[in-house]
């Protein structure tokens, strides 16, 4: 049926296969199912994907009269995972997504690592909240954030200015990222500390001297819950920025599976994120919670 979703669910095949760093792979999906993704308007920034099981099948849902996804099995929401689309083309009908690479370990990052062209999954929904606009930019994640963070940045104001701040493993998985002139990107390394264990995207995030006067703000913060939760307290209570003016997402939780953390989550998502798909997070938490 059609309806604000379009005809989703669609399948999308795998085109091309690329590690931009040792542990980010970038999959090229192409087709029938990606135009007709990208022929309705405001599907990004979020991908909802269907994976197959692990006996290969896969298992595609419907919708129902309401627009809502209808499941033959229930379990079949448990191979759903929330990604960034970090470049759509409708011209070309080519999608880019990127996947933290964890080998075998983990539904989306063990379907990545043997991913190869005529490869099939399904798109299950799209839709997502974005940056407010703004003069000034606060942009706070971890490597589980760099596609959304890429695709903010890119798509900024010229004129915008602000500061990005990345934590990822070490300086061999920075990218170069297209930005404004005026904002700044700064990387930090963990130098061997495993994910979501330090405090070091806080600390830099709460040493940045924020604008004052008329600059308008806006604060965009995406990793490990820990942190986020700590941001958000910073963000409303020290740092002065209006509720509205921040979108402060989990992505994942050390110590929690992908399903744990979908049901305890909060975090400035849309009402009927959960009622569908499991939390956006790339896959990162599976290697701390099996």
């Amino acid at each position: 049926m059609t309806n604000e979703y379009g005809m989703l669910p669609v399948l999308i095949e795998v085109a091309r296969v690329e590690d931009i760093t040792p542990h980010m792979r970038r999959i090229t999906f192409a087709g029938p199912g990606v135009a007709e993704y990208a022929s309705v308007p405001g599907r990004v920034p979020n991908i909802k994907l269907v994976f197959p099981r692990a006996n290969g099948r896969l298992e595609v849902p419907a919708r129902n009269g309401w627009g809502r996804l209808a499941w033959p099995d229930p379990t079949v929401k448990q191979q759903v995972r929330t990604y960034t689309v970090r470049r759509l083309d409708p011209e070309t009908a080519e999608m880019d997504i990127d996947f933290v690479k964890h080998g075998d370990e983990g539904l989306a990052s063990g379907w990545a690592e043997h991913a190869r062209p005529g490869d099939v999954i399904a798109a299950a929904g799209a839709g997502g909240v974005t940056a407010g606009e703004a003069d000034w930019y606060l942009i706070v994640g971890d490597e589980t954030a760099l596609p959304a963070i890429g695709r903010m940045l890119e798509h900024m104001r010229e004129d915008a200015s602000g500061v990005a701040l990345i934590e990822v493993a070490d300086e061999h998985e920075q990218q170069d990222l297209r930005h404004p002139d005026g904002v700044e990107i700064r990387w930090i390394h963990r130098h061997g500390a495993p994910a979501g264990t330090t405090d070091q995207l806080f600390d830099a995030a709460t040493a940045i001297e924020i604008p004052g006067g008329d600059v308008t703000k806006f604060a965009w913060v995406s990793a490990e819950s820990k942190t986020v939760l700590a941001m958000r307290k910073w963000l409303r209570n020290e740092a002065g920025f209006d509720r509205k003016a921040t979108l402060v997402i989990g992505y994942w939780r050390r110590g929690m599976t992908e399903t744990g953390y979908g049901k305890t989550a909060d975090h400035d998502r849309v009402e009927d994120e959960h009622d569908e798909v499991l939390p956006h997070d790339h896959d990162h938490d599976h290697q701390h919670a099996h």
